[in-house]
């Protein structure tokens, strides 16, 4: 049984990958998202992830207005 764990409990490192996630949603989407990561936990047992986070977003009301548009809910 492999195992691996990796949890972010330091507000530099969540600080890092915060910035790190919010860059790739930009560049994949074209919205600037604004990320906090509150909590980030990742186990990986017999070559399957888990994954577990506690993240807050925020984002431009014109923003959120275009995604909303784009996915045909408005």
């Amino acid at each position: 049984m492999d195992e691996l764990k990796m949890k972010l409990s330091t507000k530099f490192m969540k600080g890092i990958v915060s910035k790190l996630i919010s860059m790739t949603i930009q560049k994949k989407t074209g919205y600037k998202v604004n990320i906090q990561l509150n909590d980030l936990d990742i186990k990986i047992i017999d070559g399957e992830a888990h994954v577990h986070a506690d993240v807050d977003g925020t984002i431009n009301k014109d923003e959120f207005m275009k995604i909303i548009k784009k996915a045909g809910l408005d």
